[in-house]
């Protein structure tokens, strides 16, 4: 088996913007002291001036948000407390707290194959229509078993369903070699097993 090389950002626990959302909002109703568990250990963190330092692992960092335009409104961003880069979130080690570069993580879906991708594009599209309506999540079951959600217009559903449906097509397109490959072999060893049967 071939040794993994990459690291994942699966990995580490997050430390999201809703985070820090929450927790500028509960500094300023009194908190003093707030504490985060994580698989790699527990977070203290303090409200140090404009910014919050979180303390793991003996190490203390300094945690700060910076805000940019966003259209009509605006949108903050966590500011890597080691390269300095806007991150939408950081991840937490055993002892620092940084962005996805600076630990060397990597997205589980740069290592997919093509057909995990595929399958991906068509989950997600789903859930945008279906969300929580569990048969939408089996590929077994056409798009077009799907009810039209409450709220969405029938023009609207056609278009994203025919989108859907456009996924799907490309994605058994592609798989089919692969049912070809296995039925392939499992021809072979049932042919094998009756030759075998048959010169007894």
């Amino acid at each position: 088996m071939r040794n993994r090389t990459r690291n994942y950002t699966r990995q580490l626990p997050q430390l999201t913007l809703a985070d820090f959302k929450a927790m500028r909002s509960m500094f300023a109703n009194g908190a003093t002291v707030l504490k985060k568990s994580t698989s790699k250990g527990s977070v203290i963190f303090t409200l140090a001036g404009e910014h919050i330092k979180a303390e793991i692992g003996g190490s203390a960092v300094d945690l700060r948000a910076i805000t940019t335009k966003a259209g009509y409104g605006s949108r903050s961003w966590y500011c890597c407390p080691h390269c300095g880069s806007r991150r939408a979130s950081l991840f937490i080690g055993k002892s620092d707290i940084a962005c996805r570069d600076c630990w060397g993580l990597h997205y589980a879906s740069q290592s997919e194959g093509q057909l995990d991708r595929m399958r991906r594009a068509i989950w997600k599209k789903r859930v945008e229509i279906w969300p929580n309506y569990e048969p939408a999540m089996s590929l077994f079951n056409s798009c077009y078993q799907f009810p039209k959600p409450k709220g969405m217009r029938w023009e609207t559903f056609k278009l994203k369903r025919a989108e859907v449906a456009a996924l799907e097509s490309a994605y058994f397109q592609a798989f089919k070699p692969v049912v070809d490959r296995l039925t392939g072999v499992i021809e072979r060893k049932v042919n094998k097993a009756l030759t075998n049967l048959g010169s007894k």
